[in-house]
């Protein structure tokens, strides 16, 4: 237990890393068993999230309560299907990210010596990044489903994946063209992205090589 706490942002890193892969993977099944693997999954990755970040009892309890809430909502969502849900789970998932990227990026920037551990927070966060902005345009693609020109619209968690690839190939700039915003929303919103991956790379790293250069 004192190494997973001692090397907690790996294993951070790790979760996220099969929050992706499972996400790519469910492309493969039947819609059904997409949503229920999607949601249950990500529970379980962002339980494992949670027992990586090493923060007060006060958020704790916030992430515990988010994480809570997410499962009712996958239990009334069977029980009772409905669109509410699913924006429910959405703005859930994007609150405990939001927080997570907060809690992650103080710790990377504020606390203690840079060591390998926090070299690699600052990977998880760059990944967090990267899924908050999916989260965004999965919402945004819900109410408006052209939003974003060569995807076509469906559900969110069909969305999902698409939506990451679109927001990680915007994140690192790389445009590769395939996708493109279609909307005056989505334009800003992908702004915003291009502009955060570049002064990423430019303060988180910077501030990461001058504390080690400080020791």
């Amino acid at each position: 237990m004192a190494q997973f706490g001692k090397y907690n942002f790996m294993w951070l890193t790790l979760s996220l890393i099969g929050l992706l892969f499972g996400a790519a993977l469910t492309r493969e099944l039947p819609d059904a068993v997409t949503l229920q693997i999607l949601e249950i999954g990500s529970i379980v990755l962002l339980m494992v999230s949670l027992l990586s970040l090493k923060t007060d009892r006060r958020w704790i309890k916030w992430f515990i309560a988010i994480l809570g809430i997410m499962l009712l909502q996958v239990v009334f969502q069977h029980v009772m299907p409905g669109t509410l849900f699913e924006y429910a789970y959405l703005l859930l998932l994007l609150l405990f990210f939001v927080l997570a990227a907060w809690l992650v990026g103080k710790a990377v920037l504020f606390t203690g010596e840079v060591d390998l551990n926090k070299v690699v927070g600052s990977i998880s966060l760059y990944l967090m990044i990267g899924l908050i902005f999916s989260i965004v345009y999965t919402i945004l693609l819900e109410f408006q489903p052209t939003a974003i020109k060569g995807l076509e619209a469906g559900q969110w968690y069909e969305n999902m994946p698409s939506t990451t690839y679109f927001s990680f190939v915007t994140l690192t700039t790389l445009g590769y063209g395939d996708m493109s915003p279609a909307s005056y929303i989505a334009e800003v919103i992908v702004i915003l992205e291009a502009v955060t991956g570049m002064f990423y790379i430019a303060i988180i790293v910077a501030s990461l090589i001058g504390s080690l250069r400080q020791r």
